[in-house]
């Protein structure tokens, strides 16, 4: 009964892993296999931060810029929509327990408390931290922010640690709403790497990648100032037999650059929607979600957005398997599933690893005239027999605009498979 509804308070809580990646919980709307779209009522949200942060202690390396984490972090989401959050400090230590409702108070905290610990019992090294959202109606009531009291944090790039400002940009997505990306390189990917991974430190979750900001304009809209914004793409997928394509990624590349401008994934009906898109003209592009049934990577077109219009695009997609699958990137001979980062004006060797990748069978290729695979610089590398591996050498154009690029792979018989934004240019 409608009624009913106005009755029904959940909770979710999504976090960041450490190395691997950890698909994102959906919750469903009550009665519906629909997920929700969640957001706060308004667009003044407030945070407290407990003294377990803001104070010194044994899990935030000493001298870190603590503050300027947090108040970077909060800055970065406020640029980007039409939202304003708070910031005071408080004494209390632990999140809200689970269950109806919370406290009412939305807490970043670390303290090694027994209800914050229990969060991480049954993986403790697994997640740099975890947001547990509070939701009624499909609005946000709380959302309490918990650093893995585990792990250790820094804002220096110490080697072993976390990024502290990355984390905390991550999760305030999370508790704004956002669910995990599809894109290895944006901010709300599930995949945050150790600094040191690859013998650099992993900043780069500071900044909002392009389909962060689509994603929380979507959400929230834009401030008056922003220009040439916002569009959207929305429509259905099924498959060849009429069904829905349910679990099916879908992003939107800048035709002009190459840039993952957005991504999402399908409802259980095929349903979608890529909202929060810039004024300009986009490929469309589709790939089945997961490695359990690994799907060939089909172009939906190249549609062109004008401020406030959201275009229609329903398409019957051919969920044929791909004859290669592609799972790491990396570079100096490591491969992880985060996103690696490149500077422009220089050539650089990458990796990738798999499944059935040969340097004679397989093409690499990008939807950037900015990026450029390096003539016979093709070559099989061996990591041992549960991963394939190829290397090549790219070279990033000077002029190579700063985001996330896609990175493709075609068999011989043609079918495709791709990393999404699984390269990012500073």
């Amino acid at each position: 009964m409608p009624r009913l509804r106005t009755l029904i308070v959940a909770v979710l809580v999504v976090s960041m892993t450490a190395v691997n990646l950890l698909a994102s919980f959906s919750p469903a709307a009550p009665g519906t296999s629909e997920p929700l779209r969640l957001r706060w009522k308004g667009n003044v949200i407030k945070i407290a931060v407990s003294t377990s942060v803001t104070e010194p202690n044994a899990n935030i390396k000493f001298d870190s810029d603590v503050f300027g984490a947090i108040r970077r972090s909060v800055d970065a989401w406020q640029a980007a929509a039409d939202i304003q959050i708070e910031i005071e400090r408080s004494d209390k230590q632990s999140l809200s327990p689970s269950g109806i409702s919370g406290d009412g108070v939305s807490l970043i905290t670390i303290a090694q408390s027994v209800e914050n610990v229990l969060l991480f019992s049954k993986e403790p090294m697994a997640e740099s931290a975890k947001t547990r959202v509070f939701y009624k109606n499909s609005q946000i009531t709380e959302a309490d922010i918990v650093l893995n009291p585990f792990q250790q944090f820094s804002t220096d790039g110490t080697f072993g640690t976390f990024d502290l400002e990355s984390t905390l940009t991550h999760e305030i997505g999370h508790l704004l709403g956002l669910r995990h990306s599809g894109v290895l390189g944006a901010s709300m990917s599930s995949s945050l790497a150790r600094n040191g991974t690859f013998g650099l430190a992993d900043v780069t979750g500071r900044k909002l990648a392009e389909s962060d900001i689509a994603a929380i304009r979507d959400l929230y809209g834009t401030r008056e100032s922003a220009e040439a914004c916002c569009g959207a793409i929305a429509g259905k997928l099924t498959t060849a037999s009429a069904k829905p394509a349910r679990g099916v990624r879908v992003w939107a590349e800048e035709s002009s650059t190459g840039r993952v401008a957005a991504q999402t994934d399908t409802a259980p009906d095929g349903s979608f929607k890529l909202g929060g898109l810039s004024e300009g003209t986009y490929g469309v592009f589709w790939q089945r979600e997961g490695d359990a049934v690994p799907s060939s990577v089909g172009g939906l077109g190249t549609i062109k957005i004008e401020k406030g219009e959201t275009r229609t695009l329903n398409e019957k997609v051919s969920l044929t398997r791909a004859n290669v699958t592609l799972s790491y990137v990396g570079v100096n001979n490591q491969l992880t599933d985060s996103a690696v980062t490149l500077a422009s004006d220089r050539e650089h060797s990458i990796f990738l690893g798999g499944k059935n990748l040969d340097r004679k069978k397989v093409t690499v290729e990008f939807n950037s005239p900015y990026i450029t695979v390096m003539p016979n610089s093709m070559a099989d590398q061996d990591f041992g027999d549960g991963v394939s591996v190829i290397s090549f050498n790219v070279a990033v154009h000077v002029d190579t605009p700063p985001g996330v690029y896609s990175i493709f792979a075609t068999a011989a018989d043609g079918s495709m498979t791709s990393l999404i934004g699984a390269l990012k240019v500073q």
